[in-house]
């Protein structure tokens, strides 16, 4: 595992992706993270019966055979405690793990975190120094500052992106952690910077960040391009002709990225059956520019010749920048992101049998050491972590007989196994009417 986190102590009582996905950076980076999720109880009700209702997630994107793969993306590398924080004693566990850490995560209001005492005032009086980071859909002032948002919403809709990135201007549907993900990836980074702040000062922060205000950074450039007249939905007609992408005469795509006018007409010239006088009739990018249209119809008749395998192959040899054109199922299929390292199998026994490459944080390190991911059981390490803030065996033993916290022993890994009869969600979903054995 990497290394460069070592010694750093992070309580996560956020749930949802924005907020776990910064903790899951932190934990892949070598942080001690501890997940506070929902204790697990017997019941036939998805919502209460499970930790934290990702953990289930699957099933909404049709994976019935129990992978526990959004799971794994979003807490892979963390530790569980599992406890009731609807109840007064389950807040007063809470808090206390919350200021027993370097760094708390959590997604709450300012108002809600108050009462539950893990707002930042209250902590810091308790542990000076600690870093308390918050999440919200719009910001922590304005407006709109209480109202709750999902990233379909916060991130894709009020940003512009669902309606201008299509082809039409229809609005797009924004696919599972759309937003969540890069505002998760630019919330680790803050939270690290302040960590660095209290290295040197040692001094705490209260760090905040929004799906609308990642969304305006992410989106930076059409944001203040497009009061200028610059188009959205980009029309492709519009586009320079060897940035855009092309179809082959398998129906597959080809993208290419030839900004380099001078150098990219040359080499298609070596691969194309383009006019032999086509580097001196359009000598450099304005002139480019200025024939779009009939370069682009040239472009299309020569890509249309041959299916993509025999681009790629041409392409490979001139130096234009390009790619296929590739599916989200393509890319676990695709060595190069296997042999970079950039997806992984998990080298846990919950997750055994499971061949779904786990995406890794897009980030590597020559000295700190090589990632795995692992993933838990649901209050896996409730005892281990409850003892370290003071908890006794007995104490936790009475707590578990409560159903004011659990371990991981009672959560049955294959509950999510919607094919295997017998299992809970196989019954539900069979009694609904929404699954058959047979099948």
């Amino acid at each position: 595992m990497i290394n460069l986190l070592e010694g750093v102590r992070v309580v996560e009582t956020a749930s949802f992706v924005m907020g776990p996905i910064a903790g899951r950076i932190l934990a892949d980076w070598g942080a001690e993270v501890i997940k506070i999720e929902p204790a697990v109880v017997d019941s036939m009700n998805p919502s209460t019966a499970d930790g934290d209702r990702i953990r289930g997630t699957g099933i909404a994107r049709g994976v019935v055979n129990g992978d526990p793969c959004c799971y794994e993306f979003v807490n892979g590398n963390k530790k569980s405690v599992a406890i009731n924080t609807m109840t007064p004693e389950g807040r007063k566990i809470q808090q206390k793990l919350c200021a027993s850490a370097d760094i708390v995560i959590s997604h709450l209001r300012p108002g809600d975190a108050k009462k539950l005492g893990i707002d930042y005032d209250t902590l810091s009086k308790l542990h000076p120094g600690i870093i308390v980071a918050s999440t919200s859909g719009y910001g922590h002032a304005g407006a709109d500052a209480n109202r709750g948002g999902f990233d379909a919403v916060a991130y894709a809709s009020r940003s512009g992106m669902a309606q201008d990135c299509t082809a039409d201007g229809t609005p797009f549907i924004p696919f599972f952690g759309y937003g969540d993900v890069p505002s998760g990836t630019y919330f680790a980074l803050a939270i690290l910077a302040a960590y660095i702040k209290k290295l040197r000062t040692g001094e705490g922060e209260e760090v905040t960040s929004s799906l609308y205000g990642c969304a305006i950074w992410t989106a930076g450039v059409p944001i203040m391009t497009a009061p200028y007249g610059d188009p959205y939905p980009t029309p492709r007609e519009g586009v320079f002709p060897t940035s855009k992408m092309y179809r082959c005469a398998d129906g597959k795509y080809i993208f290419l990225m030839g900004l380099i006018w001078e150098n990219t007409i040359v080499d298609l010239c070596k691969i194309m059956d383009l006019p032999k006088d086509a580097p001196k009739r359009w000598p450099n990018f304005f002139a480019a520019s200025a024939n779009t249209k009939e370069i682009t119809a040239l472009l299309e008749e020569q890509f249309a010749l041959h299916d993509r395998d025999y681009w790629v192959e041409k392409l490979s040899s001139t130096r234009i920048p390009f790619d296929v054109v590739a599916s989200f199922k393509d890319v676990q299929k695709d060595p190069q992101a296997w042999d970079a390292g950039f997806l992984k199998k998990a080298s846990d026994e919950f997750s055994e049998g499971y061949d779904t490459g786990i995406p890794m944080p897009p980030a590597q390190f020559r000295n700190a050491g090589t990632p795995e991911v692992k993933i838990v059981r649901a209050g896996e390490n409730t005892r281990e972590e409850l003892k370290k803030i003071g908890y006794t065996d007995e104490q936790i033993d009475k707590l578990r007989a409560k159903k004011l916290a659990s371990e991981g022993d009672q959560f049955k890994s294959d509950r999510f196994n919607i094919a295997k009869p017998g299992t809970v969600y196989n019954q539900l979903y069979t009694a609904m009417g929404m699954f058959k054995n047979d099948k």
